[in-house]
């Protein structure tokens, strides 16, 4: 999510100081006596005479705008994944962490340095880790053991407070 927030708020940045732009022109522009560069203000002006607040296309309008902003409201108020695990450390005043990120590597550089291991890719989150081994059809079950316990071993070295539970996939490969 963090992604699309940035994205958004580019967007959304961006947008807002094409209005403000938009709208110091079109200002100019009225005060030289000119017709409305994009903004159609006359007409604007004319359909919010005509229609009050109670009207139903002002209503619907306000309603829309209302729903979307509740919508990111919400999306934004979701709490995000936990991207870092903590490290048990000897002083109890210092929290050491590790990014979900650098966890995967570890568990696939300690899953390639397994020999028969092809390729290695993990996924971790703060309570599973996913391996995809690509090995050997030859031999496979011994070498996805093998690679398991490496792995296994590399996080439990990590001393993590709380370890995520490993699971890991082989996937044969034709030799």
């Amino acid at each position: 999510m963090r992604t699309l927030d940035r994205i958004l708020a580019l967007v959304l940045g961006l947008a807002g100081f094409a209005f403000g732009v938009l709208v110091v022109a079109e200002v100019i522009n009225a005060a030289l006596g000119r017709p409305p560069l994009l903004l159609p203000y006359p007409q604007a002006a004319a359909f919010l005479r005509e229609h009050s607040w109670s009207a139903g296309v002002i209503v619907t309008i306000a309603a829309l705008l209302l729903a979307a902003g509740l919508l990111l409201l919400i999306a934004e108020l979701k709490p995000r994944r936990r991207a870092h695990l903590v490290l048990q450390s000897q002083d109890p005043q210092t929290t050491t962490t590790l990014s979900t990120r650098s966890l995967a590597r570890v568990l696939e550089d300690a899953a390639t340095q397994t020999a028969g291991v092809h390729r290695a890719n993990a996924t971790v989150r703060a309570r599973r880790a996913r391996l995809r081994l690509r090995v050997p059809s030859r031999d496979a079950a011994d070498i996805a053991a093998q690679a398991e316990r490496n792995v296994s071993s590399a996080l439990s070295d990590l001393q993590l407070r709380r370890s995520p539970r490993l699971v890991v996939r082989s996937i044969r490969e034709k030799s």
